[in-house]
């Protein structure tokens, strides 16, 4: 499952979804006042995204995309540091370039522009025409600009405030009780994203939920945020015995007409777990992405047929059953977790090896967690885990 820093790198400029069809004024606003800050006829933000150089934002020039190794921007991604070049001409490592040869550019400053993992996603550059360096106050204001571009190419401040308030809705702590251990863990794509989960425990009853609304952002977490509050809504009948087919039906079609104003729908496990003998009951809506590994390392797939919530109306939800045993394992997962894997498609084998893998839910949570910010997950991951004590 190794990735090298440039896959990885790739990975997160993807993850941004960069539109190339529209300008982006927060962008123009830097690159224009960059050009009359520092005395440059140039400055850009720039991207490469495979082998080549594209520019989410240019002042002073008409430009769209280079070849990304006839820029550079090139070397200052692979670096990962500022770069200063003051005669590029007399440079060995870009005095042949077109821009230099045939686009009289001399000086160029750069500066890497990373994402929340670390991963250099851009690059802030000015240029000029003429040989020059940058006096103390220049290099400060060049810095400057260059945070003020990493923020809005990232994440804005309201994004930011967003992923806290959706971290604040989801468990707060671990579940330890009677040889139970329960566990939750989400790595949102974006500063937000449209995966949540669930758990809590009421009259010896453990109730577990994991969905995923299509699409990311804050109208996925809010449509995510109005999924969870309603099936909170049901864990008192869940509790005295009713069937957990009729509540999801009941909660699909309370939710329809905002999922069809909001074109969208949601994918979701929802579980509920007698904690004295382990019985399980569930309804899958189209998620088909929870294994259960038992004391001996056996995985069972869990899933169903049924559709997710907001496909059809008349759609109605089905309740399933399986034992977790003492030893035994459960972990409901998003998609985003399949991302990680070398074979989405066979995800089982692998699944179940990390699950097998890890002392306890904690250690389980903490590898995967590992593993998508190494490999830089294109999809929210989440994950629920539940272990049963042997004993």
């Amino acid at each position: 499952m190794g990735t090298s820093t440039e896959e990885r790198r790739q990975r997160a400029v993807e993850s941004l979804a960069l539109d190339e069809t529209r300008s982006h004024d927060r962008l123009d606003r830097i690159t224009r006042l960059a050009r009359t800050a520092l005395g440059v006829p140039i400055s850009t933000v720039t991207v490469i995204d495979g082998e080549r150089a594209w520019f989410p934002s240019v002042s002073g020039i008409e430009l769209t995309e280079l070849p990304r190794d006839q820029t550079f921007c090139d070397r200052t991604h692979s670096d990962g540091d500022t770069l200063v070049v003051p005669d590029a001409t007399v440079d060995d490592r870009f005095k042949h370039l077109p821009v230099v040869v045939e686009g009289g550019i001399r000086f160029y400053a750069g500066h890497p522009l990373r994402d929340h993992t670390g991963n250099v996603v851009g690059t802030f550059c000015v240029y000029d025409s003429e040989a020059r360096t940058f006096d103390a106050d220049e290099q400060t204001t060049f810095e400057d600009l260059a945070a003020w571009a990493e923020l809005e190419l990232v994440a804005t401040t309201e994004m930011t405030q967003a992923g806290r308030v959706q971290a604040s809705l989801l468990p707060s702590r671990p579940i330890r009780v009677d040889g139970w251990s329960v566990d939750g863990l989400c790595v949102p794509a974006l500063a937000v994203g449209g995966d949540f989960y669930d758990y809590g425990v009421a009259q010896d009853v453990l109730h577990l939920g994991l969905g995923d609304v299509m699409g990311k952002g804050t109208g996925a977490a809010l449509v995510g945020a109005g999924v969870r509050a309603a099936l909170r809504g049901t864990h008192a009948a869940v509790t005295a015995g009713v069937d957990l087919g009729i509540t999801a039906t009941q909660v699909a079609r309370s939710l329809l007409p905002d999922l069809e104003r909001s074109e969208t729908f949601v994918t979701l496990l929802e579980a509920a777990v007698e904690l004295d003998d382990g019985y399980l009951r569930y309804v899958d809506a189209g998620a088909g992405l929870a294994l259960l590994v038992r004391a001996d390392g056996t995985p069972v797939a869990l899933g169903s047929d049924d559709r997710p919530f907001g496909v059809l109306p008349d759609d109605h939800w089905t309740e399933h059953s399986e034992q977790i045993g003492p030893g035994d394992r459960l972990v409901l997962f998003s998609d985003g977790l399949l991302d990680l894997l070398d074979d989405p498609v066979d995800w089982v084998p692998p699944v179940a090896d990390l699950v097998s893998a890890a002392p306890d839910g904690v250690s389980l949570l903490r590898s995967i967690r590992r593993l998508a910010l190494h490999r830089t997950a294109l999809d929210d991951v989440t994950v629920v885990a539940v272990f049963r004590d042997s004993a």
